[in-house]
């Protein structure tokens, strides 16, 4: 989705058909619009949306303390 597509460092966990979404993005509108976009995928059930709203946030990621290093 055009709306989502500079959010390349968001969480995004499934179990089974249940999606969870971590991170951080810019607005309440952007945050909407991951959760929206995420249920529009095929065999999604449930979305929890844990995004935070960080107005500094980057095009949306990670909060730091939650950054896994590989």
């Amino acid at each position: 989705d055009e709306r989502t597509i500079v959010l390349d460092h968001l969480h995004i966990k499934a179990v089974g058909a249940a999606i969870f979404l971590d991170g951080e993005v810019q607005s309440e509108e952007l945050r909407d619009t991951v959760e929206e976009v995420t249920k529009k995928v095929e065999g999604v059930g449930m979305v929890r949306n844990r995004l935070q709203i960080n107005p500094q946030a980057r095009g949306g990621g990670w909060r730091q303390e939650h950054r896994h290093e590989g």
